[in-house]
């Protein structure tokens, strides 16, 4: 399906969420048991998410508590990496595209975090999102500043991975995007770039609608695509 298309069939599901009755939170259940067989790079989960307070490029604080009420996509990169991070990035930009042509536009927020904020400036970080497409009307990048050069680093492990420094000034990691609901609690992991990012959008979409979605509506969902 092309971008157009599939934008269009995510709106769809958005409006139809939106406009279903309250129901029991099966739903959501159901979706992440069809996520977990059909989508490997999804993992569950559901525990409080790391809390931190960081800097966006503008000089502002912004904490998660800042992030409460909005479902958040949250992922870490740095700008000198080579290979990953900016494919990463303009995945994360696809996603984020498909987002803002619905409803949730104004509930989900994509956050990115840089392990390198000795090199990563305001300047740098208001650059790289222009590069790789991301929309700065529902994202931040973030970074610890020069003063708390450590504290990113240590996020990352908060989340379960790591960006281990090497000669050159590069960084052995994993990629991973995370998932947090609108009450700060972690509810997923997607690992890698393989993940098919229209199962991300639907996994964000049950969490802005706190999972009231009409049993079966996953089903029709996936049939469109």
């Amino acid at each position: 399906m092309n971008t157009s298309k599939m934008a269009a069939a995510i709106l769809g599901l958005a409006l139809v969420a939106a406009a279903s009755p309250p129901v029991s939170a099966h739903s959501l259940k159901s979706l992440e048991n069809q996520l977990h067989n059909k989508e490997k790079y999804f993992q569950p989960l559901d525990k409080e998410a790391p809390d931190f307070e960081l800097q966006d490029a503008d000089g502002g604080t912004v904490g998660l508590r800042d992030l409460r009420g909005k479902v958040v996509v949250l992922y870490f990169i740095y700008t000198n990496c080579p290979d990953v991070c900016p494919l990463h990035a303009e995945r994360i930009a696809e996603i984020q595209k498909m987002v803002n042509q619905t409803p949730m536009r104004d509930l989900v927020r994509f956050v990115t975090i840089t392990s390198d904020p000795r090199r990563d400036t305001p300047e740098v970080m208001r650059a790289y999102g222009t590069a790789h497409g991301l929309d700065r009307a529902n994202w931040t990048f973030l970074t610890s500043g020069p003063d708390r050069l450590t504290a990113t680093r240590e996020l990352v492990e908060k989340f379960g991975h790591k960006f281990t420094e090497v000669d050159g000034g590069y960084q052995v990691h994993s990629v991973v995007t995370h998932v947090i609901d609108r009450d700060g609690r972690w509810r997923a992991n997607f690992h890698g770039l393989r993940f098919d990012p229209t199962n991300l959008v639907l996994f964000v979409n049950a969490l802005v609608n706190d999972a009231h979605e009409e049993q079966g509506l996953w089903e029709r969902i996936w049939n469109l695509f």
